[in-house]
């Protein structure tokens, strides 16, 4: 019998001991100041940018509002500063060619499944027929009605313009809207 007691015993000062541990990170966790990574994605308002260099993708990367380009290259390592320092914009593609000396950065738009895929949607005056089919809830048919409208009107002031189309009611349009927009002019 005295085996089992020290049996009980032992497993009563490891289950006191593994109720304690967790107390005291909590305690010690909260007075350690950390401080959010470069290019990290916790951002309230965050700027998704992805950078290709040398025609190989260096990644997409989550930065700051208000980040510069210059910013951006000098964080992620790139030695060679843009000519022209401006801000970045969420959805930019930074494409960098460094043939010799005469490094030259050129900005273009993330392609349309990787907007989707980052949770961006798709303006749907600039949008192709497969792009609008990469759309949750548009087909081959829907997506060529909506470039049909497109073309008659000349191009979508506002997305509840999308209604006109047959089958395309307020239910789907509201399923719609996470996906499209109409940039304004």
């Amino acid at each position: 019998m005295i085996f089992f007691e020290r049996q009980i015993k032992g497993i009563i000062a490891i289950c006191i001991a593994l109720a304690i541990i967790p107390f005291i990170i909590f305690i010690s966790g909260s007075k350690v100041n950390y401080r959010i990574p470069e290019l990290a994605n916790q951002f309230s308002e965050k700027i998704a940018v992805e950078v290709v260099e040398d025609g190989k993708s260096r990644g997409i990367y989550f930065v700051a509002p208000e980040t510069s380009v210059n910013q951006l290259l000098k964080s992620m390592g790139i030695e060679y500063p843009a000519k022209e320092d401006f801000l970045l914009d969420s959805g930019m593609k930074i494409t960098i060619s460094s043939v010799s000396e005469n490094q030259n950065v050129t900005v273009a738009e993330i392609e349309s499944a990787k907007r989707l895929a980052l949770g961006m949607p798709l303006d749907i005056n600039r949008a192709t027929e497969s792009d609008l089919i990469l759309v949750y809830g548009i087909g081959e048919v829907t997506a060529k009605k909506i470039l049909d409208l497109r073309s008659k009107i000349g191009r979508y002031k506002n997305i509840e313009q999308l209604t006109e189309i047959k089958g395309i009611k307020e239910k789907k349009l509201a399923k719609l809207r996470k996906y499209l927009y109409v940039e304004k002019q």
